[in-house]
């Protein structure tokens, strides 16, 4: 399986949200532009799908029997990203490179297949407003 295996505890659950909230506020800061109460607020949601309940496999994202995560609200992107790489995804120090020229992760999320983020299936629009 992946990096980072099933968290089980709450307790697990709530250090993992944190360290994603601190991975988002660096994030922003070292980019100096984003959204950050979105991505703040969701971070507990994304802590318990991507680590206690999504079947999926960092190695093997594209495993046929994985569950599917489609995010429409693109201006979260920077929880997503945190999270994806804290899971194993992809590097943790690319966090750094968030809205950077020629980088993967930009303001709205891109799938893989186009050169985007591991982990991420489709693209998103900026202002949708679901899960």
């Amino acid at each position: 399986m992946s990096k980072n295996p099933n968290l089980e505890t709450i307790e697990d659950l709530n250090e993992m949200a944190r360290q994603i909230r601190r991975d988002i506020i660096n994030m922003l800061v070292i980019a100096n532009t984003g959204h950050s109460g979105g991505p703040l607020g969701m971070a507990d949601i994304f802590t318990a799908l991507y680590f206690n309940k999504l079947k999926l496999d960092s190695a093997d994202p594209g495993m046929t029997d994985r569950d599917y995560f489609f995010v429409s609200i693109g201006h979260i992107a920077p929880v997503w990203y945190a999270t994806l790489a804290r899971r194993g995804y992809f590097p943790l120090e690319e966090l750094k490179t968030l809205r950077r020229i020629n980088g993967r992760l930009q303001g709205h999320p891109a799938p893989a297949s186009t050169h985007g983020v591991p982990g991420v299936e489709i693209a998103s629009g900026s202002l949708g407003q679901g899960l």
